[in-house]
């Protein structure tokens, strides 16, 4: 086959997202940049890596919310690079056997498998998975002019209204009763009779 006829790896790759409706450009030789109004950046960037079969290369998605997927592949080397709004890129490396392909449904779907290579902590890049970025020629696992978002807005923590404390006004004392003295009896006092009021005893004259 002449030079100028070489078939291009990332052909069926390019032409099958762009019949989807998406947007493929080629940034380096061998890494597609993938951008449309997709949800899920990583299937579509493992897609990729599928159609391309056994050849290595590298291909960005980035989907409708600014989230973006590197997957770098370099048989049997598979590397995922997923950042979603702010929370730090996490990484994945997979060594997958000569009859899997990297769109295999147990990647697609995300979660973990016998071929992951754990890290301590997890989601932290392998010298082997940057390896594989080197030799595609990818300095950076961000995408090409990607702007990241904003950091969250600081909530404004507002204090409670302080409730009012009603004060209630000290009661004025009850004025003192005044009791009226008891009369005073007068007894003689010969019998204890009671004395009328002239002063004689009835009784002892």
């Amino acid at each position: 086959m002449a030079p100028d006829q070489i078939e291009d790896p990332l052909a069926d790759a390019t032409d099958a997202l762009r019949t989807e409706g998406y947007t493929v450009q080629r940034p380096l030789d061998a890494v597609l940049l993938v951008e449309g109004k997709f949800l899920n950046p990583e299937r579509i960037a493992l897609r990729a890596a599928g159609e391309a079969g056994d050849a290595a290369m590298g291909a960005w998605a980035i989907s409708r919310e600014n989230d973006w997927t590197l997957v770098a592949w370099s048989r049997p080397d598979l590397v995922t690079i997923t950042q979603r709004g702010t929370a730090p890129a996490r990484w994945r490396h997979r060594r997958i056997p000569p009859a899997m392909r990297p769109d295999a449904q147990t990647f697609l779907e995300g979660g973990a498998s016998p071929h992951d290579i754990v890290t301590t902590p997890k989601h932290r890049p392998t010298d082997a998975a940057r390896e594989v970025l080197t030799q595609l020629g990818i300095e950076s696992p961000e995408p090409p002019g990607w702007v990241p978002p904003p950091p969250p807005p600081v909530p404004v923590v507002t204090a409670p209204p302080v409730k009012a404390v009603r004060v209630r006004a000290p009661r004025a004392p009850k004025p003192a009763v005044v009791r009226k003295p008891e009369p005073v009896t007068n007894v003689c006092p010969r019998c204890f009779m009671a004395i009328p009021a002239t002063g004689i005893c009835d009784n002892c004259g």
